[in-house]
């Protein structure tokens, strides 16, 4: 595997020199780390950029994303076919946790904590870099939990600062409750109009220290946060939404997508995060071609008779003889768009080595929108369902156009307004009020192309898409079995010597009273607290 911290210099075409110089001061973050007592002395920023960087994570995409959820959310298939057993997790799955714990989490607290220990007048210019922190943090903490269920958070990462090296586990309600006061706070930070900041700039990768940008980023947060809320604590959901849209800094347009933007080489074609051994699932590709998806260029390669050719998700319907031949035969099935992954991949046409831009999203526009048109459509808030999807949908071929052209796509032909009106006006994408949770489930699972995680927990949420709806899932079956699919992670048992053995194992036992967590810890058949049946 190639070690994602070797690449940090190349986050960003922009960053190059300032990445540079964080790197030589590595060796000094793990020197103080060897020392439980000794406060960390690199400055707030630096850490904030060394967690950014963390985010893309290349062993997350080979274990997390490559072979395992697009994979179930049937976005892709290996070259040969699914495997029989390909719905379970393999034992490298759930990357976030160690991140977490690791790399950004841990920067992220370290940066806070150098902060909350400055003099006065200095902490006072650190405001906004402070609160941006947290609403990266905070994230974290919920995409850790969002699979996991309890973690150590409100107590985790202190030993060196006074506090505990057994941190408690956080039930998940509390985390995702703390999370949302977090962030509530981090606005409320960045709109008290602080005055003499020092400001992040080139150490943000995602919004360059932008403080309007990160109310904006922080705002859909807990809208997104708040919506797993929706078979648990529905009476929340809405005092949150409420509460949120009544602020009006809001996302309002492709440019306040929040993601990590990344360099030709970052994503490097030679690593994990190469797609070679993938090519596109047959659900996907058949919807995108009947309803002409703008976004089919962009997501999938033709095959070597120009068509676009989807592989069989089933591990049966592979083996069938008529499907067979499929499979032995190079370049019969349409691959996965090579540098939508890796922007300096290969493609013979003189763009290798530094042409293109990648991308890693965390909550975009048209997610946002999405979430907008959930909401709506679930009577929540009092907007119109209709357009916050329509928004999202034009928005989603639009996000994906822009970064199919930073990726320097070869041969890409760039989308046009009317390629979308046609898109919009199919049948089975244009609204339907009677499809209205269906249609928007849908349409947020294809813009979650290069999100297949949050692909995942919207199926879990929404249960589409699926075999009957308007991109009709294939019926999974090995062997003649049906193959069900996972709904969190399986959860690792400490050795009985660890410090906080017992801390988790209370936790172990809190969750097991949930009916629906499943046959123990490493069950990942059963589920979270807020994926409620």
């Amino acid at each position: 595997m190639k070690n994602i911290k070797k690449n940090t210099k190349y986050l960003s075409l922009l960053l190059v020199v300032m990445i540079s110089a964080v790197s030589c001061k590595k060796q000094a973050f793990v020197d103080a780390n060897l020392n439980p007592e000794t406060l960390y002395s690199v400055k707030p920023g630096d850490q904030f950029l060394k967690a950014s960087s963390s985010i893309p994570n290349d062993f997350e995409y080979f274990a997390d994303v490559y072979r395992a959820a697009n994979l179930w959310m049937q976005y892709a298939t290996l070259t040969t076919g699914n495997s029989a057993n390909f719905n379970n997790v393999g034992s490298q799955f759930n990357t976030r946790y160690g991140n977490f714990y690791n790399n950004v989490g841990a920067a992220l607290v370290d940066g806070i904590n150098t902060i909350d220990a400055m003099p006065e007048a200095e902490k006072a210019k650190h405001n906004n870099a402070r609160a941006i922190s947290q609403i990266l943090l905070s994230y974290y903490a919920f995409y850790t939990s969002d699979i996991n269920g309890s973690i150590p958070y409100t107590e985790a990462f202190q030993g060196r600062y006074g506090g505990t090296f057994t941190p408690k586990y956080d039930k998940q309600s509390e985390v995702f409750a703390t999370v949302d006061a977090q962030l509530k706070a981090s606005v409320t930070a960045l709109r008290s109009g602080a005055t003499g900041q020092v400001d992040l700039g080139g150490n943000d990768p995602m919004f360059n220290g932008a403080v309007t940008n990160w109310i904006k980023a922080a705002n859909a947060l807990r809208l997104k946060v708040a919506l797993r809320l929706i078979k648990v604590d529905p009476a929340k959901l809405k005092a949150i939404a409420t509460e949120v849209l009544a602020d009006n800094v809001q996302m309002a347009g492709n440019v306040d997508s929040w993601m990590v933007k990344v360099g030709p080489t970052y994503a490097d074609a030679g690593s994990n995060w190469n797609p070679d051994n993938f090519v596109a699932a047959k659900p996907v590709v058949d919807f995108m071609v009947t309803k002409k998806d703008p976004r089919l260029r962009i997501y999938y390669r033709t095959n070597k008779d120009t068509l676009y050719v989807g592989s069989f998700p089933s591990p049966d319907d592979a083996k069938l003889p008529q499907n067979a031949a499929l499979y032995k035969v190079k370049d019969t099935l349409s691959e996965l768009q090579h540098r939508l992954f890796t922007p300096n991949f290969d493609e013979n046409d003189g763009f290798r080595d530094g042409k293109g831009k990648g991308f890693f999203p965390i909550l975009t526009y048209p997610e946002y929108c999405f979430i907008r048109a959930d909401l709506a459509a679930r009577n929540i808030t009092s907007d119109v369902a209709e357009d916050w999807y329509k928004k999202g949908v034009y928005a989603s071929v639009q996000f994906y156009n822009e970064r199919a052209l930073d990726a320097k796509i070869s041969d890409y032909v760039e989308v046009k307004a009317p390629e979308i009106d046609a898109y919009y006006n199919a049948t089975g994408v244009k609204f339907d009020a009677s499809k209205a949770t269906e249609q928007i489930a849908v349409q947020a699972y294809l813009d979650f192309f290069r999100q297949p995680l949050e692909a995942w927990a919207w199926w879990k949420r929404t249960g589409f898409p699926n075999t009957t709806s308007v991109l009709a899932w294939s019926a999974l079956k090995a062997n003649g079995s049906e193959l069900k699919l996972i709904r969190r992670a399986g959860l690792t048992n400490l050795l009985p010597s660890n410090l906080n053995f017992s801390n988790q194992q209370a936790a172990f036992a809190e969750m097991a009273t949930n009916p629906d967590f499943g046959q123990g810890p490493n069950d990942p058949f059963g589920r979270v607290w807020w994926d409620k049946k």
